[in-house]
């Protein structure tokens, strides 16, 4: 004989009683008993109907409800279900309870176990794609990086063209554009090239290309600083470098700029030979 020793539940009362009608409907009743407390309220039969005459057995102190169902095999199924805490003697549980009871502990174990390896796998899994998402990480900010050199590299060559067509004839000259002009702080036209920057001196980049390639080495960025010192004093080449920063985000500008400086120029010099004149 088995048995299932559980709390008692309206879902498993209930269960049982769509099992047993379940079955006769289908033309195999089984036979069942009920019990409260050890005393046998519903007798040994096949009805599902007469299940729930039990219930008006059940009194407040009642302790137990067994619901016996019987097989063809002369096996039975019994369900003890506990109304309330069940009181253990000082003995402790009988042998088989004890039994069943380490058996339980066993499968709980077990199954923990079980548990805590799939989460350790899981965590496992989870640390592989943190992993892997770091090195698509530290893969995109070394390509960053050299984009960031890249763009440095085309800052340089601009700086290069525009210094050699308009910057080299003139230092003082963009300090009269609008906009541009404060940038580069205030200076005096009529100050000679040497006293800007010195006696003039041998471009330090001559190693640098002399084609456009569209690529830049990492000391590009380095030898553009170098190659403002014969033009400009040190408090000026910070601006210098922001100015040309500007011109190779937005090159569609080059023009706008030297045209700016042509008519700067210009101005300048009209506004010198009427000085002269008056």
């Amino acid at each position: 004989m088995a048995f299932i020793k559980e709390a008692y539940s309206e879902g498993r009362v209930d269960m049982i009683y769509e099992l047993l009608k379940r079955e006769s409907n289908c033309g195999s009743p089984k036979d069942y008993e009920i019990t409260v407390d050890g005393l046998k309220v519903v007798s040994r039969n096949n009805d599902p109907e007469r299940f729930y005459d039990f219930e008006q057995f059940v009194l407040p102190e009642s302790k137990t409800i067994t619901i016996n169902i019987h097989e063809r095999s002369h096996r039975s199924l019994k369900y003890i279900l506990l109304l309330s805490e069940e009181e253990q003697t000082p003995e402790g549980l009988s042998g088989i309870e004890r039994s069943i009871t380490a058996r339980m502990q066993q499968e709980k174990t077990k199954w923990s176990y079980k548990r805590l390896e799939e989460d350790y796998e899981q965590c496992q899994q989870r640390l592989r794609e943190c992993e892997e998402h770091n090195r698509d990480l530290q893969d995109r900010l070394h390509t960053l990086e050299m984009e960031k050199s890249n763009s440095s590299g085309q800052l340089t060559s601009a700086l290069i063209g525009l210094a050699g067509t308009v910057i080299s004839t003139n230092p003082g000259a963009l300090s009269g554009i609008p906009i541009i002009g404060p940038m580069f702080g205030k200076g005096k036209t009529e100050t000679a090239p040497t006293e800007l920057a010195g006696p003039i001196q041998p471009c330090l980049c001559s190693n640098a290309t002399q084609t456009f390639t569209g690529e830049i080495t990492v000391g590009d960025d380095q030898l553009m600083k170098v190659a403002l010192v014969p033009y400009f004093k040190e408090e000026y080449r910070e601006k210098v470098m922001k100015v040309l920063r500007y011109l190779f985000h937005y090159n569609h500008f080059i023009d706008q700029a030297l045209g700016g400086i042509k008519a700067a120029l210009k101005k300048e010099k009209q506004q010198n030979e009427q000085t002269v004149k008056n």
